[in-house]
């Protein structure tokens, strides 16, 4: 028997399930995507189960628990069309689409999904309006997302097209199956041509948007990097992320003592003295670079497709603003 209820919440809707001796034996994720579909996704209603909205007997469950006669399930659903968010026609760069997946190269400065903080501009705005039929793809407030990147990270993203093909996706990446290359330029001259960083993360109790090494209680985290050039002052590095947790390529390498250019979180920014530096060469004629974001950019992903099976390789490339950063150093190198 179902009962729903007006919860405090407008619109929203509590609920109230009790298990009959037909329906016992049925996950519980399986048993709600088949009863509130298409309204909520099953891979929505699998999250909000993982994260303990949704109880099974007064109790958080696993969503592969299955159900017994008699059980009751509660939850307090919204709405999606109170959370997805609204269409907004903002230029996406795809690089590849099919009708399962959309590979996109994100810019610098977007934020992926609506935060508390931001509630427009964010791609997952620009994908409803461009591809309407995401916003009944994955969580609610991010449709079709898969994987994030920071902000102020550019690159190569994946997103779903429809939910079986997401499902998928998220299996590929808990597997660690997903290889991902960025492009980083750091501070300093790196010493090794290439190393392994395995180092703990975990939040930073003084500053709680900051993740810091922790190895007491920080969870596993490792990547290796590559030395591709060195120039004067700085390197330019590629690094391959084995786990994905946040801000791992920045924290490790500031770690090491070589932090990424620019990230005000992790290192120090360019300042004043590169804005005279700049505007000087920029009157002499001489290479120069304006860079206002961290100098991370994610430039290669590599998955296999959720339904052909076959591996695929995608590549963003370095956008502008780095790659005149790039350029600036050489020219150092030249003597100009």
């Amino acid at each position: 028997m179902t009962t729903i209820d007006t919860d405090d919440t407008p619109s929203s809707q509590s609920i109230r399930i009790e298990i009959t001796e037909t329906e016992a034996g049925t996950r519980v994720d399986r048993f709600l995507g088949n009863r509130f579909y298409p309204a909520y996704s099953r891979s929505f209603l699998t999250d909000l189960i993982a994260a303990g909205g949704i109880t099974v007997n007064g109790r958080s469950v696993r969503p592969a628990y299955r159900l017994a006669q008699n059980d009751v399930i509660e939850a307090t659903l919204i709405p999606r069309t109170e959370q997805t968010p609204g269409p907004e026609n903002i230029p996406i760069d795809v690089l590849y689409q099919d009708e399962h997946i959309l590979v996109i190269h994100k810019p610098a400065g977007m934020v992926v999904h609506p935060g508390s903080n931001v509630r427009s501009g964010t791609l997952a705005n620009a994908l409803i309006h461009h591809f309407p039929e995401i916003s009944k793809v994955g969580l609610v407030d991010r449709p079709g997302i898969v994987h994030r990147l920071d902000a102020h990270t550019s690159g190569a993203m994946v997103v779903a097209r429809t939910n079986p093909v997401r499902a998928a996706l998220v299996d590929q990446f808990k597997a660690k199956l997903v290889k991902k290359e960025y492009r980083a330029l750091v501070v300093g001259e790196m010493p090794l041509d290439a190393d392994y960083i395995d180092l703990p993360l975990g939040p930073d109790p003084r500053r709680p948007e900051r993740m810091h090494v922790d190895a007491e209680n920080g969870k596993p985290s490792s990547t290796y990097y590559q030395v591709l050039e060195r120039l004067p002052g700085v390197t330019w590095v590629a690094a391959m992320p084995h786990t994905g947790r946040t801000h791992q390529i920045r924290v490790h390498l500031a770690h090491l003592g070589y932090p990424i250019v620019n990230d005000p979180q992790y290192g120090i920014t360019i300042g004043r003295t590169w804005h005279n530096i700049r505007e000087d060469r920029k009157k002499k004629g001489l290479p120069f670079a304006d860079i206002h974001r961290h100098a991370l950019h994610a430039f290669r992903l590599t998955f296999r497709h959720p339904v052909t099976g076959e591996e695929k390789t995608f590549e963003a490339p370095v956008p502008k603003d780095m790659t005149d950063l790039l350029e600036y150093y050489r020219a150092l190198v030249r003597g100009q």
